[in-house]
């Protein structure tokens, strides 16, 4: 019953969230290949224009093949949308339901591993978290990822000692639909060997090492056969967008900022530009560092066997994570918070039950992060930005840009302008591509920060756009999120 009721608050939350949060780029990026898949019979991405790079990323070819992702998200997108319908609340809801999947293999793993009560409240702090809930409202393929991944290796544990060889063919499977959700998913691969090791490293014979390679050879065969179609435009797209990623060892203060700075501090409260009262998201993160602390230097819990466990597969795997992610970036945080999480419910359950720390203070302390989480997601929820900002923008262009040529704005806009010959992401406007909008939306998360550094990164870029924006265009709308820019005599 207790779990019945966080699942319910869990999925409460996530769908205000979905039905509030601004759309962004990326999820319209991933949905284009899937509805051009189920519409169109090809996996191209043909809201992004192929001279729209940013980055190290290269998008040659993008409109007939998309190979700068791992191609599992978009597909369970196209299986979802020949089912549900295609749009952004369907899409989003996808995440609400992988969300729901990882809060079971957190709650199992933890179970197994540990004891119920510290499963429960791992499961609690989850449902509530303001990281977990936002990757669960938005349509990336980062809660998959977590969700095929913690399931991976939930499914190990469950069973291992009743059919060893069953437990190495499914967890594997799993793991190995979580990397081929997301690069990053190969720490759950890592952290998954390292327990395998551990536990049961005199089991394994060659047999298993078999099983355990059939998933991973069977995807790699499934994705080959697909880079065939273009093996150019794989190596320049997928090598371009996984350029510059690893950690940087030569320098520790770039690491250090990027991987405490940039990925903790910033996000909880810390960040340059944070005022007032989002400081106070600082006491979830020092809740978390106090619970993984507490497992490290409790003697008595580090004896434990399960609990060994899973500080070695939360290590490993984030471990891993950090070595393949230098830029520290915030959707990527999900991972490490479902661990920070367990090992922090691990350490309140042991309090509770041994008094080291007395039971009022627990309790404060637990109402004091759900209190902060949930004013956390209740700015976010109240903000409305999808009404208030979303919605106005796309029902002006829909209605006001019909049939009066193209428009160049973020991708998120084709939800409801459409993806097909209506809207190009393109933030350069044209400069490369010689294409000619009508139309020009420029967001304040992307277009508004991109543009203004090629001021130093590329001037020819940004004289153009200064000149055809003063010269050519005159603002016909604006909120807190877009300004929408239309060709002199085309709307008023």
């Amino acid at each position: 019953m207790r779990i019945t009721v966080i699942v319910l608050v869990f999925v409460v939350l996530a769908f205000m969230c979905v039905h509030t949060n601004l759309p962004w780029s990326d999820e319209a990026w991933f949905a284009s290949p899937a509805l051009n898949l189920i519409t169109h019979g090809h996996f191209g991405t043909s809201v992004l224009d192929p001279t729209a790079s940013f980055r190290t990323n290269n998008l040659t070819g993008i409109r007939q093949h998309t190979y700068w992702i791992m191609p599992l998200y978009p597909l369970a997108e196209a299986a979802w949308f020949s089912v549900m319908g295609f749009g952004l609340m369907t899409a989003r809801y996808l995440s609400v339901l992988w969300g729901v999947l990882a809060l079971w293999a957190w709650y199992r793993m933890v179970r197994i591993l540990v004891d119920e009560r510290a499963a429960l409240v791992a499961v609690a702090l989850l449902a509530v978290d303001f990281t977990f809930t936002y990757s669960s409202s938005v349509a990336r393929m980062d809660m998959m990822a977590a969700a095929l991944g913690g399931a991976g290796i939930t499914v190990y544990l469950i069973y291992r000692e009743k059919d060893f060889a069953r437990a190495v063919l499914f967890s594997q499977a799993l793991t190995a639909a979580a990397t081929f959700t997301h690069p990053m998913a190969a720490g759950y691969c890592a952290g998954l060997l390292a327990l395998t090791l551990y536990r049961d490293w005199r089991r394994i014979r060659i047999p298993h090492v078999l099983l355990a390679a059939v998933p991973y050879l069977a995807g790699a065969i499934g994705w080959g056969l697909y880079i065939m179609q273009a093996p150019r435009d794989f190596a320049l797209q997928l090598g371009g967008n996984a350029a510059g990623r690893g950690l940087p060892l030569n320098d520790p203060m770039a690491i250090f900022h990027s991987q405490v700075m940039v990925r903790f501090l910033y996000v909880f409260g810390m960040a340059p530009d944070t005022q007032g009262l989002s400081h106070i998201k600082i006491l979830i993160l020092a809740a978390y560092a106090a619970g993984v602390l507490g497992v490290v230097f409790t003697r008595e819990l580090r004896e434990q066997i399960g609990v060994r466990s899973l500080l070695l597969v939360s290590s490993v795997t984030l471990a891993t994570m950090i070595v393949m992610d230098r830029e520290a970036q915030h959707h990527y945080l999900v991972h490490f918070v479902a661990w920070m999480i367990s090992l922090t419910a691990v350490a309140g359950a042991w309090w509770w039950e041994r008094r080291s720390i007395p039971r009022p203070v627990l309790v404060a302390a637990m109402l004091l992060i759900v209190l902060v989480q949930a004013a956390t997601i209740g700015r976010r929820i109240s903000q409305r930005a999808l009404l208030r900002d979303y919605f106005p923008v796309t029902s002006y262009l829909s209605g006001q840009a019909k049939d009066k040529g193209l428009i160049m704005g973020s991708a998120e806009l084709a939800f409801r302008v459409g993806f097909i010959d209506t809207l190009v992401d393109d933030q350069r406007l044209g400069f490369r591509s010689g294409k000619r909008p009508n139309f020009v939306v420029i967001d304040r998360n992307r277009y508004a920060e991109w543009i203004a550094q090629y001021e130093q990164r590329e001037p020819d870029t940004y004289r153009y756009i200064r000149a055809i924006l003063d010269r050519e265009f005159h603002v016909v709308m604006e909120n807190g999120s877009y300004t929408v820019y239309a060709r002199n005599g085309v709307a008023r």
